[in-house]
């Protein structure tokens, strides 16, 4: 009853303050949900930092960090702070070059044989949490920024919350057809689309100047984000399972780690990114 409740309350006060934070503060191109980012993108580095040296040798979390927080943090000094785009670009070369920077500096050890994993962990951090999240920053730039992550927020707690209640409540028949997370249900997935469609519709009839077309565009859009959303949620199951965790951390009450929260934002990030620009030209 306890992670239930805790359950609740999150989707009933955290996904309110942040969505508040989005639509109601978008002074300085959102920066309060910069912050955000950049705060949380630091706990899921520090989590999966966690994860990834429980079966790989990775470097020490103090130059892990700086590395992972490279591409987040010049997507912020792009939106917030006005520098050029191509900021990210450079971030991304940055990061990867002092990765391989770092093992030049430590072959002269003569000592090879965890060059690899140094390396592939390294780049995992660069990528999960660190690049997919850029995708929520850039998104700030664009016209009507406010209202278009609203939705985006709203579809991926809500395919979230749905799935886990639908799954609890009428799920437990259908369980088990997915060895990275036997506790999924097809009853879950459902529920998943559900709380995905219903927002889209919300905000198709609320903000037609925004999402302008037919209505098939944002049934589309909620299809693919939810179907990323969900896929995100059963990689970090992946990855925990793989590395022999129950959970990435415990900060969250209710859901544990930051990774464990954010897991269906940072694959459905990218999509949305790309879908809702291909089926309304947002960056144009």
């Amino acid at each position: 009853m306890r992670k239930i409740i805790e359950r609740l309350a999150l989707f009933f006060v955290g996904l309110p303050l942040l969505i508040a934070s989005v639509f109601f503060l978008p002074y300085k191109n959102y920066l309060v949900l910069h912050i955000e980012i950049l705060f949380f993108t630091v706990l899921g580095i520090v989590e999966m930092h966690s994860i990834l040296k429980q079966k790989l040798t990775t470097h020490p979390l103090f130059l892990a960090i700086p590395i992972g927080i490279t591409i987040p943090l010049a997507s912020f000094l792009y939106a917030v702070c006005g520098l050029p785009q191509r900021i990210i670009t450079y971030s991304i070369a940055i990061a990867f070059i002092s990765i391989l920077f770092l093992e030049f500096i430590l072959s002269f050890t003569g000592k090879f044989e965890k060059s690899i994993e140094r390396i592939a962990s390294s780049a995992v951090l660069v990528m999960y949490p660190g690049y997919l999240v850029m995708y929520l920053s850039i998104i700030t730039v664009w016209e009507n920024a406010g209202i278009v992550l609203s939705l985006f927020f709203v579809m991926v707690f809500g395919c979230d919350s749905i799935a886990w209640l639908l799954g609890v409540l009428f799920g437990k028949k259908t369980r088990g057809f997915l060895p990275a997370s036997p506790n999924k249900s097809i009853m879950g997935f459902i529920g998943g689309y559900v709380g995905s469609l219903i927002p889209a519709g919300l905000f198709y009839y609320l903000f037609p100047e925004v999402f302008q077309g037919s209505l098939y565009k944002i049934v589309l859009l909620a299809v693919l984000n939810s179907t990323a959303a969900i896929i995100g949620d059963i990689i970090e199951s992946i990855l925990k399972r793989s590395a022999g965790v129950k959970d990435s951390g415990h900060f969250i009450p209710g859901r544990g780690g930051v990774l464990d929260s954010i897991d269906s934002i940072l694959l459905a990030a990218p999509v949305f990114y790309i879908m809702s620009d291909f089926l309304y030209g947002f960056m144009s």
